[in-house]
């Protein structure tokens, strides 16, 4: 049977994904550390769910990888799909001019994402070295934003989860019929993993752009069924031996200490 396991944090995504998985027929088990509980035997059919280092760690303990998308998606979409410049270039190259930007790291540890005024923050930080890599963007202003679950290119699952900027939950949202669209129609633009998560927005004159691309395995769902989520998350989980060359362009090495 499948088997979902989740991370030993509680939140309110876990346990919604834990009840669906049960009425399922799913075996359900979150762990209580990082570390593969011994002479524990997972089902070959594995979904894992939490926080995005933690599903890493332990995917590698269990001879599995966890597909994810490619870090310069968003850079490389045509300018229909992103309604604003967006580029993937080195911390220390980017200019002066280009401020306020939006700029996210790979590893969304070493600083936070958001709208940068200036490089002041990053001249303070002597342990960012400049030639890492960023998503630098123009800034846009979202009316909505919608977060859609792909499975092989098929929107399955979508939330609204602002308005407005703000914190705004709605599964049964009047746009989300056109937000599962672009989702999908922008997943053939430039490759990506047969599951993810794909977030969307509609700007403030209306029309659609991408926010970003993750992990499926570490998102939240918010007001989304859970039920594709689950499937979405078995999906983005492979054994790591006999991994289909196509697929390991969308996985990322972890090594364990």
């Amino acid at each position: 049977m499948p088997e979902l396991v989740l991370s030993p944090r509680d939140t309110e995504d876990g346990r919604r994904l834990a009840e669906a998985a049960r009425a399922a027929g799913w075996a359900v088990h979150r762990l209580e550390g990082w570390r593969a509980p011994a002479g524990w035997t997972p089902e070959p059919d594995l979904a894992l769910y939490g926080e995005p280092l933690f599903c890493r760690v332990l995917a590698a303990q269990l001879g599995r990888v966890l597909l994810e998308p490619n870090h310069d998606w968003l850079a490389r979409l045509p300018a229909w799909a992103t309604r604003r410049r967006v580029r993937c270039i080195r911390l220390g190259d980017v200019p002066s001019e280009a401020f306020p930007v939006f700029l996210k790291p790979p590893d969304d540890k070493l600083f936070p994402a958001r709208v940068y005024d200036g490089p002041e923050p990053f001249l303070a930080r002597p342990d960012l070295p400049p030639d890492e890599p960023v998503i630098a963007s123009e800034p846009v202003r979202f009316a909505t934003e919608h977060r859609v679950h792909l499975l092989d290119g098929a929107a399955v699952a979508c939330s609204r989860y602002s308005v407005g900027g703000a914190l705004s939950v709605d599964a049964a949202d009047p746009d989300r019929a056109e937000a599962m669209a672009f989702a999908a129609k922008v997943a053939q633009a430039d490759p990506v993993p047969p599951a993810v998560v794909v977030d969307v927005g509609r700007l403030e004159d209306g029309s659609w752009a991408v926010v970003e691309a993750n992990p499926a395995f570490g998102a939240g769902i918010y007001a989304a069924a859970p039920l594709p989520v689950l499937d979405v998350l078995r999906s983005a989980c492979r054994p790591q031996a006999g991994l289909p060359k196509a697929l390991a362009a969308f996985t990322y090495p972890v090594l364990l200490e």
